[in-house]
């Protein structure tokens, strides 16, 4: 299998706190990795910082070739609060017919009216799926999901989990979520005290460790 990305030593600091303390790390083609840990330890700073969303204090981040990268943060960051749902796609593909958009958004679930609300009124499961629909236009290979199920009703956890059921490219995701952990990582990383203590397992067999 193809390296996806390669991690030696990358250090993370803020101000006094580093968050990632010379992490190392390879992510292979197809795999599924699940990063866990207590709240503030540094997951979510991770993520970004491989991606080249944070600065990094230390070391070097090398992602293979022919990587599209699609990223789901939490906070749904990058969405615009003045827009309807329809727009706010619509206005990133705009070689699409309006029909096309609304075939995209009602695989999300987000259909009739509903299409035309604002997103600053979406519900967090809403916003959720937009964002999944954006995602699904950018037929990205790679997915970094950050509490993908977070705050979402069920119906709106249910379709996600669907989704990355479907989803035949590499993962690695955030969460505390322990049935979606359960469900899809072949592979866990726990992030404690700046380091990363992989165990090369599911969920079910790394919490009899």
């Amino acid at each position: 299998m193809n390296n996806i990305i390669e991690v030696r030593d990358l250090t993370k600091k803020y101000g006094d706190f580093t968050a990632n303390d010379k992490i190392n790390f390879t992510i292979r083609e197809g795999e599924i990795h699940a990063i866990i840990g207590e709240n503030g330890v540094g997951k979510s700073s991770l993520l970004k910082a491989i991606q080249g969303l944070f600065p990094i204090d230390e070391g070097k981040v090398d992602w293979g070739k022919n990587v599209y990268l699609s990223y789901y943060e939490q906070e749904n960051t990058g969405l615009h609060d003045e827009k309807t749902a329809l727009d706010e796609l619509w206005d990133r593909y705009p070689h699409m017919l309006e029909v096309e958009v609304r075939t995209v958004l009602g695989n999300v679930l987000i259909r009739g009216e509903d299409c035309y609300k604002l997103v600053s009124d979406l519900s967090g499961g809403e916003k959720a799926k937009l964002k999944f629909a954006i995602m699904m236009l950018q037929h990205a290979n790679v997915l970094i999901l950050d509490e993908p199920t977070n705050h979402l009703d069920i119906d709106s956890r249910e379709w996600i989990e669907e989704a990355v059921e479907a989803y035949d490219g590499t993962l690695l995701f955030v969460s505390h979520d322990r049935y979606f952990i359960n469900r899809f990582a072949t592979r866990i990383w726990e992030v404690a005290d700046g380091t990363i203590t992989d165990y090369p397992m599911g969920f079910t067999q790394y919490r009899q460790v």
